[in-house]
Protein backbone atom coordinates (compact mmCIF):
# COMPACT_ATOMS: atom_id res chain seq x y z
CA UNK A 1 0.00 0.00 0.00
CA UNK A 2 2.81 2.55 0.93
CA UNK A 3 4.85 1.54 -2.31
CA UNK A 4 1.34 2.43 -4.54
CA UNK A 5 0.71 5.64 -2.49
CA UNK A 6 4.76 6.62 -3.44
CA UNK A 7 4.07 5.77 -6.86
CA UNK A 8 0.91 8.02 -7.33
CA UNK A 9 2.75 11.00 -5.23
CA UNK A 10 5.76 10.76 -7.62
CA UNK A 11 3.46 10.33 -10.51
CA UNK A 12 1.06 13.92 -9.54
CA UNK A 13 4.26 15.44 -8.87
CA UNK A 14 5.39 14.80 -12.59
CA UNK A 15 2.04 16.18 -13.58
CA UNK A 16 1.87 19.22 -11.89
CA UNK A 17 5.70 20.50 -12.49
CA UNK A 18 5.95 19.53 -15.55
CA UNK A 19 3.50 22.05 -16.94
CA UNK A 20 5.46 24.48 -14.88
CA UNK A 21 9.12 24.01 -15.97
CA UNK A 22 7.69 24.14 -19.98
CA UNK A 23 6.25 27.36 -18.95
CA UNK A 24 9.19 28.93 -17.42
CA UNK A 25 11.32 28.04 -20.05
CA UNK A 26 9.39 29.82 -22.61
CA UNK A 27 8.85 33.09 -20.10
CA UNK A 28 12.56 32.79 -19.70
CA UNK A 29 13.02 34.04 -23.60
CA UNK A 30 12.96 37.63 -24.64
CA UNK A 31 11.47 38.76 -27.29
CA UNK A 32 11.98 41.58 -29.60
CA UNK A 33 8.79 43.03 -28.40
CA UNK A 34 9.60 42.95 -24.74
CA UNK A 35 13.21 44.74 -25.77
CA UNK A 36 11.28 47.41 -27.90
CA UNK A 37 9.31 47.80 -24.71
CA UNK A 38 12.38 48.24 -22.66
CA UNK A 39 13.67 50.89 -25.19
CA UNK A 40 11.00 52.99 -25.45
CA UNK A 41 9.63 52.90 -21.45
CA UNK A 42 12.43 55.39 -20.36
CA UNK A 43 11.12 57.93 -23.27
CA UNK A 44 8.01 59.34 -21.31
CA UNK A 45 9.63 60.80 -17.94
CA UNK A 46 8.47 59.74 -14.43
CA UNK A 47 8.75 63.01 -13.31
CA UNK A 48 7.47 65.39 -15.75
CA UNK A 49 4.42 63.78 -18.26
CA UNK A 50 4.81 66.31 -20.62
CA UNK A 51 8.47 65.40 -21.34
CA UNK A 52 9.53 63.19 -23.76
CA UNK A 53 13.28 62.41 -23.95
CA UNK A 54 14.60 63.09 -27.54
CA UNK A 55 17.58 60.65 -27.26
CA UNK A 56 15.76 57.84 -25.80
CA UNK A 57 13.22 58.20 -28.23
CA UNK A 58 15.97 58.52 -31.40
CA UNK A 59 17.41 55.24 -30.13
CA UNK A 60 14.56 53.41 -29.59
CA UNK A 61 13.28 54.27 -32.64
CA UNK A 62 16.35 52.64 -34.52
CA UNK A 63 15.65 49.41 -32.49
CA UNK A 64 12.05 49.18 -33.94
CA UNK A 65 13.49 50.07 -37.45
CA UNK A 66 15.31 46.80 -37.00
CA UNK A 67 12.38 44.77 -36.34
CA UNK A 68 10.76 46.38 -39.16
CA UNK A 69 13.10 44.99 -41.35
CA UNK A 70 13.02 41.98 -39.74
CA UNK A 71 9.42 40.85 -40.00
CA UNK A 72 9.69 41.69 -43.75
CA UNK A 73 8.51 45.75 -43.37
CA UNK A 74 11.46 47.05 -45.45
CA UNK A 75 9.37 49.54 -47.76
CA UNK A 76 8.35 51.30 -43.92
CA UNK A 77 11.53 50.75 -42.66
CA UNK A 78 13.51 52.96 -45.16
CA UNK A 79 10.88 55.56 -44.61
CA UNK A 80 11.09 55.42 -40.96
CA UNK A 81 14.90 55.48 -41.18
CA UNK A 82 14.94 58.75 -43.39
CA UNK A 83 12.98 59.92 -41.12
CA UNK A 84 14.91 59.32 -38.08
CA UNK A 85 18.25 61.13 -40.04
CA UNK A 86 16.02 64.31 -40.55
CA UNK A 87 14.99 64.51 -36.34
CA UNK A 88 18.83 63.41 -35.84
CA UNK A 89 20.32 66.22 -37.98
CA UNK A 90 19.05 68.78 -35.92
CA UNK A 91 19.86 66.70 -32.55
CA UNK A 92 23.22 66.12 -33.38
CA UNK A 93 23.80 69.58 -34.36
CA UNK A 94 23.60 70.83 -30.94
CA UNK A 95 26.52 70.63 -28.45
CA UNK A 96 26.13 68.04 -25.53
CA UNK A 97 26.53 71.40 -23.42
CA UNK A 98 23.54 72.49 -24.79
CA UNK A 99 21.58 69.88 -22.99
CA UNK A 100 18.66 72.09 -22.27
CA UNK A 101 17.81 72.66 -25.38
CA UNK A 102 18.03 69.66 -27.18
CA UNK A 103 16.94 67.15 -24.00
CA UNK A 104 12.99 67.29 -25.12
CA UNK A 105 11.40 66.92 -28.26
CA UNK A 106 9.74 70.10 -27.58
CA UNK A 107 12.82 71.99 -26.71
CA UNK A 108 14.36 70.80 -30.27
CA UNK A 109 10.73 71.44 -32.22
CA UNK A 110 11.07 74.74 -30.74
CA UNK A 111 14.17 75.72 -31.28
CA UNK A 112 14.09 74.96 -34.69
CA UNK A 113 10.59 77.01 -34.58
CA UNK A 114 12.39 80.08 -33.40
CA UNK A 115 15.22 79.73 -36.36
CA UNK A 116 12.06 80.90 -38.69
CA UNK A 117 12.84 77.74 -41.28
CA UNK A 118 8.78 76.44 -41.27
CA UNK A 119 6.10 77.94 -43.38
CA UNK A 120 3.04 79.72 -42.10
CA UNK A 121 0.04 77.45 -41.10
CA UNK A 122 2.20 74.88 -39.92
CA UNK A 123 3.68 74.19 -43.17
CA UNK A 124 6.62 72.33 -42.42
CA UNK A 125 9.90 71.91 -44.25
CA UNK A 126 10.38 68.19 -45.70
CA UNK A 127 13.97 68.16 -44.44
CA UNK A 128 13.37 69.46 -41.05
CA UNK A 129 13.37 67.66 -37.94
CA UNK A 130 9.70 68.65 -37.43
CA UNK A 131 8.96 66.86 -40.31
CA UNK A 132 11.03 63.98 -39.19
CA UNK A 133 9.86 63.34 -35.77
CA UNK A 134 5.93 64.08 -37.43
CA UNK A 135 6.06 60.86 -39.92
CA UNK A 136 8.06 58.70 -37.15
CA UNK A 137 4.81 59.55 -34.90
CA UNK A 138 2.31 58.68 -37.50
CA UNK A 139 4.05 55.11 -37.99
CA UNK A 140 4.06 54.33 -34.62
CA UNK A 141 0.37 55.28 -34.73
CA UNK A 142 -0.31 52.81 -37.29
CA UNK A 143 1.53 50.20 -35.21
CA UNK A 144 -0.24 51.10 -32.12
CA UNK A 145 -3.60 50.51 -33.65
CA UNK A 146 -2.43 47.53 -36.07
CA UNK A 147 -1.04 45.61 -32.90
CA UNK A 148 -4.47 46.86 -30.99
CA UNK A 149 -6.31 44.62 -33.70
CA UNK A 150 -4.20 42.09 -33.49
CA UNK A 151 -4.36 42.02 -30.06
CA UNK A 152 -7.70 41.38 -30.45
CA UNK A 153 -7.69 38.64 -33.39
CA UNK A 154 -7.81 40.50 -35.95
CA UNK A 155 -6.44 39.08 -39.18
CA UNK A 156 -2.81 40.76 -39.57
CA UNK A 157 -3.42 42.28 -43.47
CA UNK A 158 -6.79 43.22 -42.35
CA UNK A 159 -5.45 45.06 -39.09
CA UNK A 160 -2.47 46.48 -41.45
CA UNK A 161 -4.56 47.96 -44.21
CA UNK A 162 -6.90 49.15 -41.46
CA UNK A 163 -4.44 50.99 -39.85
CA UNK A 164 -2.78 52.87 -42.79
CA UNK A 165 -6.22 54.19 -43.56
CA UNK A 166 -7.12 55.79 -40.48
CA UNK A 167 -3.16 56.81 -39.34
CA UNK A 168 -0.74 57.58 -42.79
CA UNK A 169 -3.58 57.27 -45.94
CA UNK A 170 -4.84 60.81 -45.39
CA UNK A 171 -1.49 62.50 -45.90
CA UNK A 172 -0.09 60.34 -48.95
CA UNK A 173 -1.23 61.12 -52.15
CA UNK A 174 -2.42 59.25 -54.94
CA UNK A 175 1.09 57.53 -56.04
CA UNK A 176 2.07 56.46 -52.05
CA UNK A 177 -1.04 55.13 -51.19
CA UNK A 178 -0.91 52.55 -54.27
CA UNK A 179 2.84 51.66 -53.15
CA UNK A 180 1.88 51.05 -49.69
CA UNK A 181 -1.20 48.90 -49.71
CA UNK A 182 0.29 47.14 -52.60
CA UNK A 183 3.30 46.43 -50.69
CA UNK A 184 1.10 45.80 -47.28
CA UNK A 185 -1.34 43.52 -49.07
CA UNK A 186 1.09 41.53 -50.46
CA UNK A 187 3.83 41.47 -47.35
CA UNK A 188 2.19 40.68 -43.84
CA UNK A 189 1.84 37.14 -43.30
CA UNK A 190 -0.61 34.99 -41.64
CA UNK A 191 -1.23 35.27 -37.92
CA UNK A 192 0.82 32.63 -36.48
CA UNK A 193 3.84 33.58 -38.70
CA UNK A 194 3.56 37.17 -37.97
CA UNK A 195 3.50 36.26 -34.27
CA UNK A 196 6.70 33.55 -34.04
CA UNK A 197 8.13 36.37 -36.46
CA UNK A 198 7.65 39.33 -33.69
CA UNK A 199 8.54 36.31 -31.32
CA UNK A 200 11.81 35.31 -32.78
CA UNK A 201 10.70 32.13 -32.89
CA UNK A 202 10.81 29.22 -35.12
CA UNK A 203 7.86 28.48 -36.95
CA UNK A 204 8.25 24.71 -35.80
CA UNK A 205 8.44 25.30 -31.73
CA UNK A 206 5.50 28.13 -32.04
CA UNK A 207 3.12 26.49 -30.02
CA UNK A 208 0.10 27.86 -27.41
CA UNK A 209 2.64 29.21 -24.80
CA UNK A 210 4.89 30.93 -27.42
CA UNK A 211 1.78 32.92 -28.77
CA UNK A 212 0.58 33.81 -25.27
CA UNK A 213 4.35 34.87 -24.79
CA UNK A 214 4.22 37.32 -27.62
CA UNK A 215 0.82 38.80 -27.04
CA UNK A 216 1.70 39.36 -24.07
CA UNK A 217 4.86 41.57 -24.60
CA UNK A 218 2.41 42.95 -27.46
CA UNK A 219 0.84 44.60 -25.25
CA UNK A 220 3.25 45.65 -22.67
CA UNK A 221 4.65 47.48 -26.06
CA UNK A 222 1.43 48.98 -26.95
CA UNK A 223 0.35 50.11 -23.34
CA UNK A 224 3.82 51.92 -23.42
CA UNK A 225 3.33 53.48 -26.86
CA UNK A 226 -0.05 54.67 -26.23
CA UNK A 227 0.68 57.53 -24.02
CA UNK A 228 4.05 58.62 -26.09
CA UNK A 229 2.16 59.31 -28.77
CA UNK A 230 -0.68 60.97 -26.97
CA UNK A 231 1.72 63.47 -25.75
CA UNK A 232 3.49 63.51 -28.96
CA UNK A 233 0.38 64.81 -30.34
CA UNK A 234 -0.08 67.20 -27.55
CA UNK A 235 3.25 68.97 -28.01
CA UNK A 236 2.30 69.21 -31.93
CA UNK A 237 -0.78 70.98 -31.72
CA UNK A 238 0.58 73.08 -29.08
CA UNK A 239 3.28 74.30 -31.14
CA UNK A 240 1.10 74.69 -34.24
CA UNK A 241 3.41 71.76 -35.89
CA UNK A 242 0.72 69.47 -37.39
CA UNK A 243 1.18 69.68 -40.86
CA UNK A 244 -1.76 68.10 -42.84
CA UNK A 245 -0.45 68.46 -46.33
CA UNK A 246 -0.15 64.95 -48.47
CA UNK A 247 3.03 63.85 -49.45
Amino acid sequence: MKSIYTIFTIALLFTITTPIHSFQRVRQIKTPMSSLAHSFEPVLSTKDKYHLDAAELLAACWKFSAVLRKIGQSTLAIDFESNIRKAEALYNSLAPSNKKRRQSLASLLRLEQESGIHGPNAQLQDYSAACGFLWIRRYLEFHVDMYSAILASRDPKEAALDAYRKQIEPFHGWALRKVFTTKLSASMPSRDKLLAALGNFKSQEFGEEEEQIILNDLGDLVSIWRPIVVRWRSTYKELDLEDTRRA
